[in-house]
């Protein structure tokens, strides 16, 4: 009896591991079979999941950028307070300081949302408007160069008949034009959403630059739960080393924009070019991009103001590019500092790897990106050579 129980239970288990491995089997022929939809599926869902949060992304960027300016005024009111009350008191102000600091900070950042709505986004859309409407009088003064031109490459055996750059700059700027326009009808359409998104990212940064310091200690309870002491003093660590080389060299490198773009708006206006604001804001938003937006901003004046006379394209073009050089090696250093510490020729294989993959937010990320990961070659360096 107990010899045909140890024959049966033999049995058993080897049918119960067929059962198994075959519904293994199965379930991983089902989901190759239907991977594709699979994926879909999963990142339908994270997207749907970054969409419910993006309020919650907003807002902690938002404060972060606000929160070095809010810190700058609160030393500030603090120094002035210390003179006239003791220093020991400032540990029971330290939450009203911080309070009038950051209402002072969201009153400047209206402030200045208020003067871009009415000072640069009408005459920016009148810009675009000008350089599109007059599109069909520059293909023709842009035909009359490319004859007296190709005059001169005849002599010379080169035939340029074939080739028409102008379609593709007509095409770009009408494509762009069209994307702006579909960009401000999306946003139309969804406008009680993106109220309502706006309204909840502001509160939370609201909050976030109000309470940093508990939430920050919030979060170190919970990681301290979670986490061995090893794992957290990384993570700590990680955090403090993407603040240092990322953050601030963004956070100056936004600075400096904003800088290069107003400069580049005065200067234009100061020979009277016709697209001033037009290419003040080209020149401040691609400055972000290392080696690109110098010659961005200085090709966009002299291409635009060359239809109206070549002397203007050309004053242009010099004025931007000697400001770009002054701003690179005075302005920039003192703003950004050293932060990154890569040679140019990693700075412009990281833009180039970081464009072709990500478009124009690689090329934006792609310099602190590639000089963190720099910090941590340096230091594994450094550990590698001390256990020698």
């Amino acid at each position: 009896m107990l010899e045909k129980l140890k024959a049966y239970k033999k049995y058993f288990l080897v049918g119960l591991t067929s059962v198994v491995v075959g519904s293994i089997l199965i379930v991983i022929f089902k989901t190759v079979d239907n991977a594709p939809n699979l994926i879909m599926t999963i990142w339908e869902a994270i997207k749907n999941f970054f969409g419910v949060i993006s309020p919650v992304i907003n807002a902690f960027i938002a404060a972060y950028l606000l929160y070095y300016p809010v810190v700058y005024i609160e030393n500030w009111i603090n120094k002035g307070l210390d003179k006239l009350v003791p220093k020991r008191d400032r540990e029971k102000r330290k939450a009203s300081i911080r309070l009038i600091s950051v209402t002072l900070i969201f009153l400047a950042v209206i402030g200045l949302i208020a003067m871009i709505i009415n000072f640069i986004i009408p005459p920016l859309f009148d810009n675009i408007k000008i350089l599109i409407h007059s599109i069909p009088k520059y293909e023709a003064q842009f035909n009359i160069w490319m004859k007296e031109i190709g005059k001169v490459l005849n002599t010379l055996n080169i035939d340029i008949t074939n080739i028409n750059i102008f379609n593709y700059v007509k095409d770009f700027l009408i494509n762009g034009g069209q994307l702006l326009i579909n960009s401000l009808g999306g946003l139309i359409s969804s406008f009680s959403s993106f109220v309502i998104d706006l309204v909840v990212s502001v509160i939370l940064t609201f909050y976030f630059l109000k309470d940093k310091e508990k939430l920050f200690a919030m979060i170190s309870k919970f990681g301290t739960i979670v986490c061995t002491p090893k794992v957290k003093d990384n993570i700590i660590d990680f955090v403090k080393t993407l603040d240092d080389v990322v953050g601030k060299y963004l956070l100056g490198t936004i600075l400096d924009s904003f800088i290069v773009g107003v400069v580049s708006v005065l200067l234009m206006i100061l020979i009277k070019h016709p697209f001033a604001i037009l290419i003040g804001v080209a020149a401040g938003f691609t400055n972000v991009i290392p080696y690109v937006g110098p010659i961005v901003g200085s090709g966009l004046a002299f291409v635009l103001g060359a239809f109206t006379s070549l002397g203007l394209g050309i004053t242009g073009a010099v004025l931007l590019l000697l400001y770009q050089q002054i701003d690179g090696n005075i302005v920039q250093p003192k703003i950004v500092g050293d932060k990154v510490g890569l040679l140019p020729v990693w700075i412009l294989i990281a833009v180039l790897i970081g464009g072709s993959y990500f478009g124009g937010i690689g090329m934006i990320a792609s310099v602190p990106t590639a000089a963190l990961i720099g910090v941590y070659i340096d230091r594994l360096y450094k550990c590698k050579i001390g256990k020698k």
